[in-house]
């Protein structure tokens, strides 16, 4: 038996004690709040996750200072109430403590 991506990335989620996941595509990085809408989607499909307060930013455009406290690429992020993603689209992810965040 297969877990898909999600369901995955919510048991780390829960392990740490975290709802916040930063994730990597080739292009993007996107930070967010899994939804989870196991057990109230009957349609919901395996491939897709589901986010919620995210900020997405191209990779492109966040700035590379070394700076340890750098916010030279805050003002490229745009915010979005709800955002879908391709679970075959991301190349990594991570969970965010919240002190992080």
């Amino acid at each position: 038996m297969t877990k898909n991506l999600g369901e995955v990335i919510n048991n780390i989620m829960e392990e740490n004690a975290s709802k916040k996941v930063l994730i990597l595509t080739n292009h993007m990085q996107i930070s967010g709040t899994i939804h989870n809408y196991y057990d109230k989607c009957e349609n919901c499909h395996d491939c897709l996750i589901a986010l919620k307060d995210v900020k997405i930013a191209r990779l492109e455009d966040l700035c590379n200072c070394s700076n340890h406290d750098c916010l030279c690429g805050v003002d490229t992020f745009v915010e979005f109430k709800w955002f879908n993603i391709s679970t075959n689209a991301i190349v990594g992810f991570s969970i965010i403590n919240q002190e992080d965040y």
